[in-house]
């Protein structure tokens, strides 16, 4: 029987947990990453109709808009971006209308005709602290003037991964992103588990896919995007292919 890993922060990992229960299959919530706002200090910038608003993903959104919203709200006709669905999903929940790239990582946003040639407009990218700087690089260098506003940081606590070795074969775990992956494999790693390193694991996009594979995972399985669903539907998949085999 299939077990999967969910390694998100808590409350996403059990959110997820429920639905993949509600269809049969068997959860273990890990969460190696906890999220928390950064401190009050750190004051939002102020926006206006011709800013682009770029949020980096469904965290930035919960973090970002207590502080933001104010300034979405003043500013009607500011263009709204999110990396992904979930993203856009998160922010349409809040009643913002926001954008979305074909891929949902910071090379599928720089493909975005909106992206494309920001000259000399102001762009707000909305993320956590630290991650990469592919996206605000490149659109200095694209004549933007770009304002990184970082309104949470991502923890990593140590983690018992022990209880895996339990559990046997037909593990399949969960790395929303290339962060999680690396902690993920630093985790088991560190426990002696590199056998895990032959499970599946369901990755976002084609980067961490990559990734994944230079690390040593044997099993890589890519999905749509970092939302539940599209994780629901690469696990459905790949259960069915096994299945048939």
């Amino acid at each position: 029987m299939t077990a999967v890993v969910l390694t998100r922060p808590q409350a996403d990992s059990e959110r997820l947990s429920e639905a993949l229960q509600s269809e049969g299959f068997h959860t273990r919530v890990m969460p190696i990453m906890t999220v928390e706002a950064m401190p009050a200090a750190e004051l939002a910038p102020s926006l206006s109709d011709d800013t682009l608003c770029i949020f980096i993903s469904a965290n930035a959104v919960r973090f970002g808009l207590p502080q933001l919203g104010p300034e979405l709200a003043r500013c009607p006709e500011l263009r709204v971006i999110a990396v992904g669905n979930k993203t856009r999903d998160t922010l349409e929940a809040e009643g913002i209308h926001a954008e979305v790239p074909a891929r949902a990582d910071s090379e599928g946003l720089l493909e975005m005709p909106a992206l494309s040639a920001p000259d000399s407009r102001d762009v707000v990218i909305v993320k956590g602290e630290g991650g990469r700087e592919l996206l605000a690089s490149e659109l200095t260098r694209r004549g933007a003037r770009v304002t990184e506003w970082a309104c949470y940081r991502r923890c990593w606590p140590d983690v018992d991964v022990s209880e895996l070795a339990e559990i046997g074969a037909g593990l399949v775990f969960q790395a929303s992103s290339g962060e999680m992956l690396s902690r993920l494999s630093e985790l088991l790693a560190g426990e002696g588990q590199t056998d895990l390193f032959q499970s599946s694991i369901i990755v976002p996009s084609g980067r961490v896919a990559s990734l994944a594979t230079e690390a040593g995972w044997g099993q890589v399985i890519l999905a749509e995007d970092a939302s539940d669903d599209a994780f629901m539907r690469a696990l459905r998949q790949h259960t069915q292919a096994g299945t048939n085999r």
